[in-house]
């Protein structure tokens, strides 16, 4: 049994150019798109994604894993499965989250707003880490 809260969990949706970054609450039972940062490489990721970790009192990372529709895991799987190992290694907790359509429901959600996905550039991505980790917080709740 826990004396205190979960701790904050980050969701992270790795783009192409950008990572997009949400963060819950202590009590991990709101998703709130956070920032986006550039990708440059593996590794810079890794190294920001620690200092987020301190700095925002973070105890797991959650990491879209983009499934393909048939089930078969493709690059941009081995390489969310690359950085989840290198934030393991580091001894910081990670789940992996099917990302499925999360980039076009974050897309659909700010078209909603009046927003187009070039004057919402990076927020699409920012809130599509929230959506992936609300479906890891959804999850986790009912076990």
């Amino acid at each position: 049994m826990s004396d205190g809260p979960p701790g904050r969990a980050l969701g992270v949706d790795l783009g192409a150019r950008r990572v997009g970054l949400a963060l819950s609450d202590s009590l991990r039972m709101i998703s709130s798109p956070f920032s986006t940062l550039p990708m440059t490489s593996e590794s810079a990721l890794v190294r920001e994604l620690v200092v987020l970790c301190a700095s925002h009192a973070v105890t797991i990372v959650v990491i879209g894993l983009p499934v393909s529709a048939n089930g078969s895991e493709g690059p941009g799987c081995a390489r969310a499965r690359r950085i989840a190992a290198a934030l393991a290694a580091g001894g910081i907790s990670v789940a992996l989250q099917d990302e499925s359509w999360s980039s076009r429901d974050a897309e659909d959600i700010l078209r909603e707003t009046g927003k187009s996905r070039r004057s919402a550039a990076g927020k699409v991505d920012a809130i599509a880490a929230s959506l992936i980790l609300s479906d890891y917080l959804a999850e986790a709740s009912r076990t």
